[in-house]
């Protein structure tokens, strides 16, 4: 089997340690690497296949993090694309004593993925796509990307993989 591509978003998790309490309450956090699609690229390296990511971060120190977290975990990240524009998406979570999760995005790099960022990527390298669907219905670049490596991996007769963890929250 040749490598699979996972699209989306990588980004900084800031998880609320202060258990039970919702994000109006909390006051301590610790920093992990995220993003689902991030997640099961990391996932089919530490299994023993071949993924390579792609996304956008920031040039900032939780970009910095997240590329350096993804080459330990054997993901290929020359796909990982850099924004000087724009930072690193961080998301902030809680677990509230019910199980449910209480979150707040603060969008950056990872929705600013243009069809251009794509141009050099080969498609018959890969065997399979996986598209992550948090940033898949977010209007701007990203949509287009999804949209345009979709398009083209259909054309290819590819086997498509699509998350449907979708969230509608207020970001900015």
């Amino acid at each position: 089997m040749r490598k699979i591509l996972c699209i989306g978003e990588a980004l900084i998790d800031m998880i609320c340690t202060d258990k039970g309490k919702p994000l109006t309450e909390g006051d301590h956090f610790l920093k992990k690497a995220g993003g689902a699609p991030a997640n099961v690229a990391a996932a089919i390296a530490a299994l023993g296949g071949e993924a390579d990511l792609v996304a956008k971060v920031g040039i900032d120190p939780f970009g910095q993090h997240l590329a350096d977290m993804l080459d330990d975990m054997g993901v290929g990240t020359q796909f990982v694309f850099r924004d000087k524009e724009n930072f690193t998406t961080i998301a902030f979570v809680s677990l509230m004593e019910n199980g449910e999760r209480d979150f707040y995005f603060n969008r950056g790099a990872d929705g600013q993925l243009s069809v251009s960022d794509l141009s050099n990527i080969d498609l018959s390298a890969y065997s399979l796509l996986h598209f992550g669907s948090a940033t898949a219905f977010l209007n701007g670049p990203l949509q287009q990307s999804y949209i345009h490596l979709l398009s083209e991996a259909r054309k290819q007769g590819h086997f498509i993989s699509f998350d449907p963890n979708y969230r509608k929250r207020q970001c900015f």
